[in-house]
């Protein structure tokens, strides 16, 4: 059964349309103002949402931004209410992302059609979501198992050596048998912090509105130093590449889940040691401006062709992964955007091939 919401001021029709839609056989919640209907929405997750536009305390337009803003009910079908038949209001509310239109008065058919048309193309659209979503997993556990199966063989191996030869190692023989053995569990950990973060975000269980209510308060340079040593262990290559720090501002302030803002940043600096030459450095930028923190982070390597950049943004992969022989899932990119897009931030890359490769985010201040 899907559920509808209808957020309606005016109590009269807010019951003839609940009253409907419930005859018809959907389940209906109901709100009187947007406030109440965002908070509704984030907590219920409906299947299609009906909005008046003029509504005291947080107008229609306001409550399909926010809706829009929330990647865990983005996607949300919406139909506006409006008693202007203008087109200027109908264009702009598109604008906003809204799917259809009701110009008050409408009749129970006009209703009836509206809400079957965008909960039928909803379905379509998680049906093709889902295919997606089982290839993708797919794919991921193929390079899991990969990835998993080669550090843990040579861990193995590597212990096995050092118990049978104990006696017969020299100091720079154990020494580098140690260093394997530390290589290999830092990747083990990438891996799996990868894999848990991934999980969190599908799942829901990493959101913004648990940020926001359970986040820390925070510097995020702060992060930022924790993140480059932590990059520095996940780097396949260049873990001591030299890198520039230049901050205008140290105290800007976020509001964050800690942990995972953290792995974020490090998968953006550890993508830039792994694809840039030893010999040039690293810029890592920070500043705020219009309420937000800026940064920048800055190699000096291949770059990335230009219609390569939005697969590396997307689903996970690696770019070139046949000429560049890298380790690695190819989450790096797509999972340090969704948490930086889950903290309400955004993340921008541009790249010139021969010159480099920059990233740019930014993040709400507090």
């Amino acid at each position: 059964m899907s559920t509808i919401l209808v957020i309606e001021d005016e109590q009269p029709i807010r019951e003839n349309i609940v009253e409907f839609l419930n005859l018809e056989g959907y389940e209906v919640l109901e709100a009187d103002d947007g406030l109440a209907g965002i908070e509704m929405v984030r907590q219920h997750q409906p299947d299609l949402v009906i909005c008046d536009i003029a509504m005291p305390h947080l107008s229609g337009y306001d409550v399909l931004l926010k809706i829009r803003e929330d990647s865990t009910v983005a996607t949300t079908p919406f139909i506006f209410l409006t008693a202007r038949a203008d087109r200027t209001f109908m264009r702009h509310g598109m604008e906003l992302g809204a799917d259809d239109y009701l110009t008050k008065p409408f009749t129970e058919a006009e209703l009836l059609a509206a809400t079957r048309a965008q909960l039928k193309k909803h379905m379509l659209l998680q049906d093709a979501d889902a295919n997606e979503l089982k290839r993708a997993r797919r794919s991921l556990i193929r390079l899991i198992t990969h990835e998993l199966r080669t550090p843990l063989a040579s861990l193995i191996t590597t212990q096995d050596l050092i118990t049978r030869q104990i006696g017969q190692l020299s100091a720079q023989e154990l020494g580098e048998m140690l260093g394997a053995l530390r290589s290999n569990s830092q990747r083990l950990r990438h891996v799996t912090e990868q894999i848990v973060f991934s999980t969190q975000l599908e799942s829901g269980e990493l959101n913004w509105q648990r940020i926001n209510e359970t986040g820390f308060r925070v510097q995020l340079w702060e992060i930022m130093t924790v993140a480059i040593n932590l990059a520095r262990s996940f780097a396949y290559r260049n873990r001591d590449g030299q890198i520039e720090l230049h901050e205008r501002d140290r105290v800007a302030t976020i509001v964050c889940q800690m942990d995972a803002l953290k792995h974020a940043l490090a998968e953006l600096i550890t993508n830039a040691l792994n694809y840039s030459p030893e010999d040039r450095s690293i810029t890592i930028s920070q500043w705020q401006a219009d309420g937000r923190v800026w940064v920048t982070i800055t190699d000096q390597g291949l770059g990335i062709p230009a219609d390569q950049i939005a697969r590396a943004m997307g689903d996970f992969q690696q770019i070139n992964r046949e000429s560049q022989e890298q380790q690695g899932l190819g989450l790096g990119l797509p999972l340090a955007r969704r948490i930086i897009e889950l903290h309400q931030g955004t993340m921008q890359l541009d790249s010139v091939i021969g010159k480099g490769t920059q990233i740019t985010i930014s993040l709400p201040m507090v």
